[in-house]
This record gives C-alpha cells, structure tokens and sequence, in this order.
C-alpha cells in the first residue's frame, strides 16, 4: 500500500512537471506569434512607403527602391509562412495540454 501510494505521489508529480513544460512551451509561442505579428505588419508597411517613394522617383534610384521594397516584401511573406507555422503548431500545443489535463 504504502509503495502504491508513493508511486502514484510520483506519477502524479511527473505529470505535473509534463504538464509546467507543456505550458511554458505555450507561453512561448505565443511571445514569438506577437513578434512574428508585429514585424510582418512592419515589413509590409515598410514596403508599401517604398514602392510609393519609388513612384515619385526615375531611372536608377526608382529602380533600387523598387528592388528593395520587393525584397521586404520576399521577407514578409516569408514571416507570414512562418507565423502560421507558429500558429499550427500553439493550437496542436493547447490541443495536447487540453488532453493532458483530463
């Protein structure tokens, strides 16, 4: 009896230790949703004044500010992709951690 008790003592604090890590692996993805968020909204505001500045602009320096802002662009969609990456994987996560807690 005494043994059985002291397993499940310890079970019980293994899945507590599962459960901390699931949450901090949670917390974590959401920080990095929110910067992927802000700097995604960044970039594509950054290359929109670009393009616009490279309207009123001509020849070389038109150019070398559309070459620009298509590369913020390449960036952002590349964040983007990442960012609903992040997001897949923090809604698997809070799935896992909704299991894990019944």
């Amino acid at each position: 009896m005494y043994l059985d008790e002291e397993r499940r003592k310890r079970e019980g604090a293994m899945r507590g230790l599962k459960r901390k890590a699931m949450e901090d692996d949670l917390e974590a993805l959401r920080k990095k949703k929110v910067v992927l968020t802000e700097v995604c909204t960044s970039l594509q505001k950054d290359a929109d004044e670009l393009a616009e500045k490279a309207e009123n602009k001509a020849g070389t320096l038109m150019a070398q500010m559309i070459t620009k802002s298509n590369t913020l662009r390449r960036r952002h969609k590349e964040k983007c992709l990442e960012l609903k990456n992040v997001e897949t994987e923090l809604q698997q996560k809070g799935n896992e951690l909704k299991l894990m807690q019944y």
